[in-house]
């Protein structure tokens, strides 16, 4: 590659980034003016945003509202939320460059519920001829994508956000398990580590997906399967009225972990404490158990 394409492409990376940084202090800007204004001329929609708020409910900054497609879209992490963000971009007028991009608020054109702010975001919640959705997986092949891609082969040194928190509760709580540089967390220890920490999860990642739903006053009329992802998120396109085209390129499957299926991975006890970490999503979802 010549010095001059090489220069190029480090000026267009630049002239991007900077655009990006625009865009979002821009936003900024104009979401702390929205928030001004709801608060005298939509206190209805201010009270409901700001008790959610209040009671700590993770889940908001995972939820993308796009208010011309009347979409309001929660992420769970592990359930195809890369292909599915990249695809509602698309549906708005922008490709990421990469896909952890879509992720990240300073770098993705998709908005929050605070940044588009309480009115917007209430009205959504409210309006019939909205579409609020979200996508599940099942919670063994959930637990075993979320280990091989946060955990696996990883050598447990700070640097990682993940690996650094393991550590500091595996510390805090003196778990039995892994815990020096020269180690990594097989499957087994990770199924071991979420059910100690079942009750304060970690990690967004393996927190369970009823939990994740159960956002008071919202109500998901539409959960899709990444197991029938395909036929599932028509369903998302059909409402958008969005270019069929999508339809292919949100069969890409972004970010997927390398692992083998998920049955290769559980003996029968480590399925049955699954089961019973899990054991409402199982409930709710109708996924079977394992036998």
């Amino acid at each position: 590659m010549s010095t001059t394409t090489l220069s190029s492409q480090r000026t267009s990376r630049l002239e991007l980034s900077i655009k990006h940084y625009c865009r979002y202090r821009a936003g900024l800007a104009r979401s702390r003016a929205v928030k001004f204004l709801d608060r005298f001329l939509d206190p209805q929609a201010t009270r409901f945003y700001s008790l959610l708020v209040a009671n700590g409910h993770p889940q908001l900054s995972y939820i993308d509202v796009l208010p011309q497609q009347k979409i309001l879209y929660l992420a769970i992490p592990k359930c195809g939320s890369t292909t599915i963000r990249t695809a509602l971009a698309a549906m708005i007028g922008e490709i990421p460059r990469c896909c952890e991009h879509v992720h990240l608020r300073r770098q993705s054109i998709l908005k929050s519920p605070k940044q588009v702010g309480a009115s917007t975001f209430y009205r959504l919640v409210k309006d019939e001829s909205a579409l609020r959705f979200s996508f599940v997986r099942n919670p063994y092949d959930r637990l075993v994508s979320a280990w091989a891609d946060k955990f696996q082969n990883k050598p447990l040194v700070p640097g990682d956000d993940i690996v650094g928190a393991y550590l500091r509760k595996q510390q805090a709580m003196n778990l039995a398990l892994p815990k020096n540089a020269d180690q990594t967390l097989s499957f087994a220890d990770f199924v071991h580590f979420v059910a100690a920490t079942a009750d304060n999860p970690t990690d967004m990642h393996w927190r369970p997906q009823h939990d994740l739903l159960n956002l008071p006053g919202v109500s998901f009329d539409f959960i899709g399967r990444l197991e029938t992802f395909s036929r599932d998120f028509a369903r998302v396109i059909e409402h958008a009225r969005a270019d069929q085209s999508l339809a292919a390129a949100a069969d890409a499957h972004l970010n997927k972990s390398q692992r083998r299926d998920w049955r290769d991975y559980y003996t029968s006890a480590l399925a049955h404490q699954v089961y019973r970490i899990y054991e409402r999503d199982f409930d709710r979802l109708a996924y079977p158990r394992a036998v």
